[in-house]
């Protein structure tokens, strides 16, 4: 099938499908089409015609679009809406994989049961790349009995003999609070989840180091991945707080996009009474208001290594577990300022 073929059934243009399965940016289609043209491709196992060529210039005896069916599994989200992290590595996923011949089959998370490889398609799976941390040794087994081949794709890494991923997030974090107190930032607070997160052990470690100050009212312990969450985090950090906080560490940009929108409606303005720090880069974050600073993570190239080893497993290229550490980057934007103290001690 062509990609002309798959936009005539998803009633849209050629260019439109194009850019869907090979940019990471969503912003030009709307989540109904991009699933629908997704779908498609799925079902008809389309594979752009570079890799056929690239196929038959090698003499490859396989057909464009037989190399083999894969899966992408979320382990602490339910679905790609619920982490745009998580949504654009997905899509990363299933079209480098495309450029390798590999269609992605399946996306579903070990949160929902009845979405589990054991419901889907009988088609086998060559292999999966599993996104993000998941709890309990339960689903690694369920995971290790349908997959011959896994990678795993996160923030940190997991006590599991798989190939992995790793952008680390505890060194991310540590990134995220250096710049603050570079900014003469110390009275810092928290806002993310607190169970087995690095990220919120970054901050307790240098809060112990001396480097921020040691307040429990500063950190709120509240969901990553759910909308809303930060406005949440944000509120109760407001009426916890006393005095409040000069700068804000959120773990992950969702959580500040969402803690600077309860700031504003409690009229404070960010960054001059309150800085905010994100962590991820997705792309809302370079157009919220101000733009977030944030800790940027890389997301397209952990995805095309992850599809690129797991691709390597399944040749068997490698046999031992590969653990491949990417670098995180500061992205500096509008959301921080100095602090001059002229807001010290300040209540509400």
């Amino acid at each position: 099938m062509t990609l002309k073929e798959i936009a005539a059934l998803a009633g849209v243009h050629s260019s439109t499908v194009s850019r869907i399965i090979n940019s990471p940016d969503d912003r030009f289609a709307s989540r109904e089409v991009r699933e629908r043209v997704w779908e498609l491709v799925k079902e008809n196992r389309y594979v752009p015609n570079k890799s056929a060529q690239t196929l038959r210039k090698k003499g490859s005896r396989e057909e464009p679009g037989e190399n083999g069916l894969l899966a992408c599994v979320l382990g602490r989200a339910k679905n790609t809406e619920d982490n745009p992290f998580f949504s654009e590595a997905a899509r990363a996923v299933t079209a480098h994989a495309l450029s390798f011949g590999y269609t992605v089959q399946m996306l579903y998370s070990v949160l929902e049961p009845e979405a589990r490889p054991a419901a889907a398609k009988s088609e086998r799976q060559l292999g999966a790349v599993v996104l993000g941390r998941f709890e309990g040794e339960s689903a690694a087994r369920l995971l290790e009995s349908k997959y011959k081949n896994i990678v795993y794709l996160g923030r940190n890494p997991i006590d599991a003999d798989w190939d992995q991923v790793i952008c680390d997030g505890y060194a991310a974090a540590r990134t995220a609070l250096e710049y603050l107190i570079s900014r003469g930032h110390t009275r810092i607070a928290y806002i993310g989840e607190k169970k087995n997160e690095a990220r919120y052990r970054a901050y307790l470690d240098m809060a112990a180091e001396g480097g921020l100050e040691s307040d429990p009212s500063l950190s709120v312990d509240c969901p990553q991945n759910s909308e809303g969450g930060g406005c949440q985090g944000a509120e109760r950090l407001l009426r916890q707080a006393k005095p409040l906080p000069t700068a804000i560490f959120c773990a992950s940009d969702l959580i500040a996009l969402d803690a600077m929108s309860r700031l504003r409606e409690a009229a404070i303005k960010v960054p001059e009474r309150i800085s905010v720090i994100g962590m991820d880069n997705i792309v809302s974050s370079g157009y919220a208001s101000p733009m977030l600073t944030t800790i940027g993570m890389p997301t397209i190239e952990m995805a095309n290594v992850a599809v690129q080893t797991l691709i390597g497993r399944i040749r068997k290229l490698h046999r031992l577990p590969l653990k491949i550490n990417l670098p995180c980057k500061l992205v500096a934007r509008e959301s921080v300022a100095s602090n001059s103290g002229a807001f010290e001690g300040m209540h509400i």
